[in-house]
């Protein structure tokens, strides 16, 4: 059974529907002001402390499982970049071993779960 979360980000002035299903499966921005709020989810509290500046870090388990192989490599690599940092496309590639510097920039816009996987943490070689 999956279980969604609604949330408003004031730092993003967006609500955040939060889906689990045991494990985190996917954070989608929501446009619409027209829904009802609700948080029952612990990844919502922490988003909500993370938007407040009192978290650097999540604690839940995401689900990459629907992704390929080399996706999911890629968001894993991804979750590993500390709050503050970033890292180029190159570094991330090389990382895990790959060359495929567009592949990995590929991978990245699949990330299903913004935010908790920071993809936003990784930039061009000439800055963000």
């Amino acid at each position: 059974m999956t279980d969604t979360d609604i949330i408003f980000s004031p730092v993003l002035d967006r609500f955040i529907e939060v889906r689990c299903n045991g494990s985190l499966t996917s954070i989608r921005f929501i446009n619409s002001r027209e829904t009802n709020m609700k948080k029952t989810l612990k990844v919502s509290f922490e988003l909500e402390e993370y938007f407040r500046g009192e978290r650097m870090d999540f604690s839940c388990e995401v689900d990459l499982s629907g992704l390929s192989d080399f996706t999911r490599k890629v968001l894993e690599e991804t979750q590993k970049i500390g709050y503050g940092r970033v890292i180029t496309y190159s570094e991330l590639a090389q990382k895990i071993g790959s060359k495929a510097l567009r592949a990995v920039g590929s991978a990245l816009s699949r990330n299903p779960i913004p935010i908790i996987i920071p993809c936003h943490r990784v930039v061009a070689k000439n800055g963000p």
